[in-house]
């Protein structure tokens, strides 16, 4: 009976300990490699052309959609909508020539000459703004753990005359997770600078 009791003890013991180990398993960042570029010279491809079917299709997750960051006029801050299709794009695409270099945008509101990118073409990096910190409040344990892939695996892709978006590899495959309408909006600092 007290082996019993002890046996069973021990198995509750190490499959409580296994069940913690799966929940400690990292999210891994997948290096800038010609595999992520061709997946974003694709989805430039797709977007030249307007060809939003296979841009829906192939690059935005069917269960978890993607974040769209805009500006909210009325509370002056941004606001994150989630959507599952992207519906409208801008066809200009000036180059598929991909750079890793990081690249800023100045709304400056009193002399025109410094407004806009500090570079032109399309760029890759990791993203520095943590639009989706507040995103976390209520949501599922699924939509969480998406949402915090999103913040921590994205890289984002800006193409300067066009369109910024984050790109992440869920599940080994690559998704659009973001886009980002904010960064150009330069109504916040228009607000401010007066």
């Amino acid at each position: 009976m007290i082996k019993n009791l002890i046996l069973i003890f021990m198995l509750l013991f190490f499959s409580s300990c296994a069940v913690n180990q799966n929940r400690l398993e990292q999210i891994k960042k997948e290096p800038i490699d010609e595999e992520l570029l061709s997946h974003v010279r694709y989805i430039l491809y797709l977007m030249q052309i307007n060809d939003l079917k296979n841009l829906n299709e192939i690059y935005i997750n069917k269960n978890y959609g993607y974040f769209e960051v805009n500006l909210n006029e009325f509370e002056n801050k941004p606001q994150i909508i989630k959507k599952y299709t992207i519906e409208e794009i801008d066809t200009y695409i000036e180059s598929f020539d991909i750079q890793n270099i990081e690249v800023s945008f100045n709304c400056s509101p009193y002399n025109d000459a410094f407004y806009g990118w500090n570079k032109d073409g399309i760029f890759i990096f990791e993203p520095k703004t943590n639009y989706l910190d507040t995103f976390l409040n209520d949501k599922t344990k699924e939509e969480k753990e998406f949402t915090k892939k999103v913040k921590n695996i994205s890289y984002e892709v800006v193409a300067t005359n066009n369109t910024i978006f984050y790109i992440t590899k869920i599940d080994k495959k690559y998704y659009i997770t973001l886009i980002d309408n904010l960064k150009t909006n330069c109504s916040n600092s228009l607000i401010q600078a007066f």
